[in-house]
């Protein structure tokens, strides 16, 4: 097994207070097993940057007073609604938000990846992004110096964290082909991903999704049923009354602490977690013991 391959405590480790952290995923693929290892581990100031649609992995993180910046284009609980923690706080003014659009986000992180300072983005003229996002420009067209157009800043997380279908014992990995992974892994200094499971070298199904390079990932964790209550397509399906409990229970702030103390905290290790919310027949199906 190659030395990539990490304990869910030593990987989640690897982020330190301040960090911008990258994530993504909603009802599927979300980080989980890691967001909740990083609520134990009670880290501070925390920049969140969202690629795509996110829900319960980002809201936990807000509610838990984690995150001092959130850059994100969209955050909902799927059929359960809006995200209660994030809209409280972004209403108080206790949260600094940065909108940006899911086109403009994915261009941001190509021009991090590539190496560039900025890249122009189509679709923003005429919009309030240029009234909200002093850090996006408007310039004229080089090519055609009567036309005008917007250009955004380069995005570079310290961090991504993502959930993957596999790993082999090299470390490379299939994830998602609809969550600009490769994107955020390139642009990343430092990439931790979960996966479900472990194959041998060269055995790994690309046809679940894109291969990532163990050389653009720094860490990856076997955490069956990490993107739990989100669904992993194939593996499991979205536990939706799981959401509806949280979207209920966090409308308060109190209620938010219970729902920490007795889904996150109440554990020690994802595990326990996975033993508590898995029925045994469904563990058993992937060798869980």
């Amino acid at each position: 097994m190659s030395s990539i391959h990490k304990e869910l405590k030593e990987a989640a480790a690897l982020v330190r207070s301040g960090y911008q952290v990258a994530i993504s995923g909603s009802m599927e693929m979300a980080p989980m097993a890691l967001i909740r290892e990083l609520i134990r581990a009670d880290l501070t100031g925390l920049r969140l940057l969202c690629s795509g649609s996110v829900g319960l992995n980002a809201d936990l993180l807000v509610g838990r007073g984690v995150v001092q910046s959130i850059e994100l284009s969209h955050m909902m609980l799927g059929e359960s609604g809006l995200a209660p923690r994030f809209r409280r706080l972004t209403e108080q003014g206790a949260l600094r938000v940065l909108d940006h659009t899911c086109p403009g986000i994915a261009s941001a992180l190509t021009a991090g990846a590539m190496g560039i300072p900025f890249i122009p983005v189509q679709g923003m003229l005429g919009t309030d992004y240029l009234k909200v996002r002093d850090d996006f420009k408007l310039i004229a067209d080089p090519y055609e110096p009567e036309q005008q157009i917007v250009v955004v800043p380069a995005i570079t997380p310290d961090v991504t964290l993502f959930h993957a279908f596999q790993a082999d014992t090299a470390g490379n990995v299939i994830a998602s082909r609809y969550q600009n992974i490769m994107q955020l892994v390139q642009a990343s200094r430092i990439n931790i991903v979960t996966v479900e499971e472990v194959v041998e070298a060269r055995q790994l199904d690309e046809s679940k999704g894109v291969k990532i390079p163990a050389a653009l990932l720094t860490a990856v964790v076997h955490a069956p049923y990490g993107a739990h209550p989100s669904a992993c397509p194939d593996y499991y399906d979205v536990d939706r009354s799981a959401f509806q409990r949280y979207a209920q229970q966090a409308r308060t702030q109190e209620g938010f602490e219970q729902y920490v103390q007795e889904q996150v905290l109440a554990y020690e290790s994802h595990t326990e977690y996975v033993r508590h919310h898995v029925s045994e027949k469904e563990r058993a199906v992937w060798g869980i013991a």
